[in-house]
């Protein structure tokens, strides 16, 4: 039986972009959409998961029973890098309905991104997101979280998180407090600094 109003994505609703450098800019793929209701359905609104992608189809046209258009998804890697899942999504019909559509990948930032979101050198190899973490106001017995990103430029730029935890205990000092803590990674050694103010 057909839903009055129903659009289905023809073929894969996901497509793969592999592995893309952020230098080659803009990456696009057309995404074609049928009409697989009885009715005819206004295609009324686009959005998208993040302003790096955009949607573009063919605003408040009607399409019949049947009949199947595209719909266009740009991701523009800028300032990206790592693994990206980003969705554009069709609004349609009197009850608004949606249809998704993704593109997923994994972006080859530029040098000039790598610095800017790695600033901090541990060697030719390592960079960090950073070395210091501000923990506020915490009390005895209080445990907080933070996370230093780590890159290995050798590895396809593979990122990391490496979790840095800070328990208060008793006999720790009061007041504003700079803890630093040794982190291993990949075989090489960094210090990060935990800055508390302990009450």
């Amino acid at each position: 039986m057909f839903v009055a109003d129903s659009l289905v994505v023809i073929g894969l609703a996901t497509l793969s972009l592999g592995t893309i450098q952020e230098a080659d800019g803009v990456v696009e793929r057309s995404f074609w959409v049928r009409n697989a209701g009885t009715e005819a359905v206004t295609l009324m609104q686009g959005y998208t998961s993040c302003g790096c992608t955009t949607i573009q189809f063919a605003k408040d046209s009607a399409l019949a029973p049947g009949d199947s258009t595209s719909v266009l998804l740009r991701f523009n890697p800028r300032g990206k890098g790592g693994e990206f899942y980003e969705q554009g999504t069709l609004v349609y019909g009197p009850h608004r309905k949606r249809l998704q559509m993704a593109l997923e990948g994994t972006c080859m930032s530029s040098e000039e991104t790598l610095m800017r979101q790695f600033p901090i050198r541990v060697s030719d190899r390592i960079r960090l997101s950073a070395d210091r973490f501000d923990l506020g106001v915490m009390r005895v017995g209080e445990t907080k979280e933070r996370g230093v990103v780590v890159l290995d430029m050798t590895d396809s730029q593979h990122r990391q998180r490496i979790p840095v935890t800070l328990t208060v205990t008793q006999e720790m000092p009061k007041g504003v407090q700079h803890i630093p803590r040794r982190l291993k990674w990949g075989g090489e050694e960094f210090t990060v600094t935990l800055d508390v103010n302990i009450r």
